[in-house]
């Protein structure tokens, strides 16, 4: 059989852990404002740690691989010349890379081909 709210057993302690109106109100407000901040903040750092993790497989996006020329444009023109080095300037590349080569008496030169070096040396 259920017993009213107010009435205490026999021994003298209360039927319920909160007595009073006061303390029960209490809780439940303590109660309300954890379960309504938690999800935002929850949330919170759910969202962080996935924008995290997406400039971290996309950070190349925000900064693009530069784009070199080997030996300048070498469609336009022969590798390592002068007429690529300009055409790839003019192509807004971000770098070039020139095979350079010293020659026998310590001079410097461009050189693309590597079985011609060879026999150079």
């Amino acid at each position: 059989m259920k017993q009213p709210v107010g009435i205490r057993r026999s021994h003298g302690t209360p039927l319920f852990r909160f007595s009073s109106f006061y303390t029960r109100l209490r809780f439940i407000l303590i109660l309300l404002a954890f379960v309504a901040l938690l999800p935002p903040v929850f949330f919170h750092f759910k969202l962080r740690r996935l924008h995290q993790t997406k400039l971290r497989k996309c950070g190349w996006l925000n900064n693009p691989p530069l784009v070199c020329a080997h030996g300048g444009d070498s469609t336009n023109a022969f590798p390592n010349t002068m007429s690529a080095y300009s055409i790839a300037l003019h192509s807004q590349v971000d770098c070039i890379e020139i095979d350079v080569s010293r020659s026998s008496d310590g001079v410097l030169f461009a050189l693309h081909d590597r079985y011609f070096h060879l026999v150079i040396i």
